[in-house]
């Protein structure tokens, strides 16, 4: 609805004809000039609001919801009689324009959709704000409140997008409860027959389903019950999932004799159609409680988290850095899905002309960094494929492959079984060491030879001296290993001098890359730091750093109560730790402290040049090869590596984590070639926080509580549109929401410094945590983050109530006998 303007040319605060509130104060003549041109008006017809006005008042009600807008627009009609509805001169309006309604219709019409399809709309507007931008493709994850709901008009929400039978269930739905609903109609005696013995024989599948999922729930509550560290919330939902399963049971048992006696009513030669009629409209809305809940079961689990694809763009030089363009509800996500759902974002944007650089993601899908789609990205994958195509291989085969049974009119060796991965100058070497000695003996010889003289191989099993049998498998895995990388060095793909190769995308024909987010990375090594994992460090040395102010480390950064804490992780591995460690004389905690530090600023430290932030990529780098391959320095040809060396435990980190480190470490690299072409990218391409700031945008609005997948769809449209206009180029309006300093110029390089100290050089002491400094009243010091005795009081998550003894004798007796 339109609103009536404010009436002009009185004393200030004088309250005119149509009820205006608003005095003609400086603030007042600001908002007057907004409804002058309204003065006058009888009808709503010959009101117009301004596109400009309008685009800022929708924007304003997203940012601070509808409250804002009843106290901005007044009360309208609200309390007037109904005969001035529509009439602008008996409207209380503070300023004139559109109500709550008409900013939902805007939102509805602005091209942001609540589904989980592609918002072309933001696409088209990501183009026409930066086409010529390099965009990375960002993937990050939240938590919602599990919930599956039915709406009153039968909409379901809740259900992951990844669950396929969710539309065969839907349509199953549809289908009895359609059937149900017909039965209460007045029908002839065939079609009662028909659609009744449908209800029964629905009836006995359900409860066939029903006793198997009984089943399994059995068998998943007696697993957990001998989990020791299984929780009392997680058996307390298994006693429950038993009770309602078993009461489902009963229902339809009940309901199966209800509708059969209903069909003895119907016989040819009695049919009696309306006492079953009369009959099932009283029995309907228990029948349909019934198929509501059943399906509940049907459909479980419940969506537990939301992902979100953001794009952004690799040198953001203005805000927003990214855009959201998708969501996808989840309880649990495979690799090969998230490959399959870029695919087609990657599509989407090559269509649009929007160039794709790469693929950010968190440290759960390692294996988008190891494999690509033609071929492997990591040399970790081509040891693994090695390894496994011969771990199943008997010791009589293996010789077939190794043992010379003859020369060819070419003079060159031949086996039993053929393998052109096995050079033949090993096969005769092999040959003619058994001239001296036995089999075994030159097995071992050739063994040995696999790596560097002066250097110990590791054994096929961690841990366990070789058999004959590991030998054989070591020896045919690695030149199987040293054959693959040769194939794909004459494919253009050289891993003898890159642990990771970024391979070309068959949708877009560019060289696509995958990153692991930095930050995670970053908390990861730091929890494997305070595990004690590195064997050269003695992790003591901390707790010493921790009791040095100079050091700058807190108790809680130490131990890591805040496990997704990026400042505590920071803090744990400083250059003011580093200073302390050299300073005690602890080189190699001090050179481990400083690696990891000067590896974290060259990604997100300012005030770097692009040198320094390859130096310390390559110092990282170089730290986990000493490990891994130690005669790197001497013979950097990564085709020597002995494939034996396990990657779990290189410096103390888990296999995940390497293959983070050395992924992100090789794609800036091969990134950095290309600046004299696109310029250096932004150090912070590689990192996900543009959708935790998504994240903490959503949080903000619901008092940092999870919300449920309807609730969320609900905020999407809205933050998508706020989004899309905070980047738009043609916007009428200054859109400054954030305490930041407002700015519209290109930000400039990341290289050049803007502090004196680096941010990550700087102390930063907090009196209250900091247990290595003298501060008075510390207990009565601010604590962060902490909440108030009212909300952990009435704020508490409310679990599961106990089962009652009059079922939880029925539930021992299902566990006992195995069926209800």
């Amino acid at each position: 609805m339109w609103g009536c303007p404010v009436r002009t040319g009185t004393q200030t605060g004088q309250h005119l004809t149509g009820h205006s509130c608003l005095q003609i104060t400086p603030t007042g003549r600001v908002l007057q000039s907004m409804s002058r041109r309204h003065l006058g008006q009888t009808s709503l017809d010959q009101i117009k609001m301004s596109d400009d006005f309008r685009r800022f008042q929708d924007m304003m009600e997203i940012e601070l919801g509808q409250r804002f807008n009843r106290l901005f627009r007044g009360p309208g009609w609200s309390g007037c009689p109904r005969d001035v509805w529509k009439n602008p001169l008996e409207a209380r309006m503070n300023v004139a324009c559109v109500s709550h309604k008409t900013v939902q219709n805007d939102v509805a019409k602005s091209g942001s959709t609540a589904t989980t399809d592609i918002q072309e709309s933001a696409l088209k507007d990501l183009k026409t704000a930066n086409p010529k931008g390099r965009f990375w493709i960002k993937l990050d994850g939240t938590d919602l409140k599990p919930a599956l709901q039915e709406s009153t008009k039968g909409k379901w929400n809740g259900d992951p997008e990844i669950n396929c039978q969710v539309q065969e269930l839907r349509s199953e739905y549809d289908r009895r409860v359609s059937v149900v609903a017909k039965l209460s109609t007045n029908q002839n005696r065939s079609l009662f027959e028909q659609q009744l013995t449908s209800i029964v024989d629905d009836l006995d599948k359900d409860k066939e389903w029903l006793q198997d999922f009984l089943t399994k729930t059995i068998n998943v509550y007696r697993k957990k019950s001998e989990t020791p560290n299984t929780s009392e919330e997680t058996l307390k939902g298994l006693n429950w999932e038993i009770v309602e399963i078993s009461n489902f049971i009963q229902q339809s048992q009940q309901l199966k004799d209800i509708y059969e006696d209903l069909l003895r009513l119907i016989t040819p030669d009695n049919p009696d159609t309306r006492t079953v009629t009369t009959r099932h409209k009283t029995q309907e809305a228990d029948t349909r409680r019934y198929l509501t809940g059943l399906f509940k079961k049907k459909r479980q689990p419940a969506a537990t988290h939301v992902l979100v694809i953001m794009l952004s763009d690799e040198e953001r030089k203005r805000k927003p850095y990214a855009l959201p363009v998708q969501f996808i509800p989840y309880h649990s996500l495979r690799d090969q899905w998230i490959r399959d759902l870029t695919r087609k974002l990657k599509e989407r944007m090559a269509f649009h002309g929007l160039t794709v650089v790469g693929t950010v993601t968190d440290g759960e899908f390692s294996t988008l960094r190891t494999r690509g789609e033609t071929r492997p990205l990591h040399i970790w994958q081509l040891v693994h494929d090695a390894r496994d195509s011969v771990s199943r291989m008997k010791k009589d085969t293996l010789k077939k492959i190794l043992v010379q049974i003859g020369v060819n009119v070419e003079g060159t060796p031949v086996t039993e079984i053929e393998d052109p991965a096995i050079p033949p100058t090993v096969i005769t070497k092999l040959h003619n060491l058994q001239d001296d000695m036995d089999f075994t003996d030159a097995i071992h010889h050739i063994r040995k030879d696999l790596i560097p003289e002066g250097y110990t191989y590791h054994t096929w099993r961690a841990h366990v001296p070789e058999s004959e049998l590991d030998m054989l498998r070591s020896i045919v895995a690695t030149y199987r290993f040293r054959a693959r990388i040769r194939e794909l060095q004459r494919e253009g793909v050289d891993f003898s001098r890159h642990l990771y190769v970024p391979e070309v995308d068959v949708s877009t024909g560019q060289v696509h890359h995958e990153r692991e987010d930095h930050n995670h990375i970053l908390k990861r090594i730091a929890k494997h730091t305070r595990d004690g994992g590195h064997t050269d460090i003695d992790v003591r040395r901390f707790d010493e750093a921790m009791k040095a102010p100079e050091a700058n480390l807190t108790h809680a950064a130490l131990v890591g109560e805040r496990k997704q804490s990026v400042g505590d992780a920071e803090r744990l591995l400083s250059h003011a730790v580093k200073k302390f460690f050299l300073k005690k004389g602890y080189a190699a905690e001090a050179e481990y402290v400083k690696v990891i530090a000067d590896w974290h600023e060259a990604s997100d430290g300012r005030g770097l040049s692009q040198s320094a932030r390859k130096a310390a990529n390559e110092a990282m780098l170089n730290y986990i090869l000493d490990q891994w391959m130690p005669w790197h320095r001497e013979n950097g040809d990564l085709s020597m590596i002995d494939i034996n060396r396990r990657v779990e435990g290189l410096c103390g980190f888990s296999r995940e984590t390497v293959i983070g480190i050395t992924t992100n470490i090789e794609s800036q690299e091969a990134r950095r070639l290309l600046n004299p072409a696109h310029g250096p990218e932004h150090p912070r391409a590689g990192t996900t926080d543009d959708v935790e700031c998504f994240f903490a945008i959503l949080h903000s609005k619901t008092a940092g509580q999870p919300v449920t997948l309807k609730d969320f769809k609900q905020w999407w449209r809205k933050l998508v549109l706020q989004f899309r206009e905070r980047m738009a180029t043609d916007r009428p309006f200054y859109y400054w929401s954030l305490n930041e300093r407002y700015k519209e110029d290109e930000y400039a390089s990341f290289d050049v410094a803007t502090d004196e100290v680096p941010r990550l050089h700087q102390l930063r002491f907090r009196r209250r945590e900091d247990s290595s400094i003298i501060a008075a009243g510390r207990a009565f010091l601010p604590a962060r983050h902490r909440p108030t005795l009212r909300q952990r009081l009435y704020k508490f998550a409310v679990g599961l109530p106990p089962v009652p003894e009059n079922w939880q004798a029925h539930v021992q007796h299902v566990l006992n006998t195995g069926h209800s």
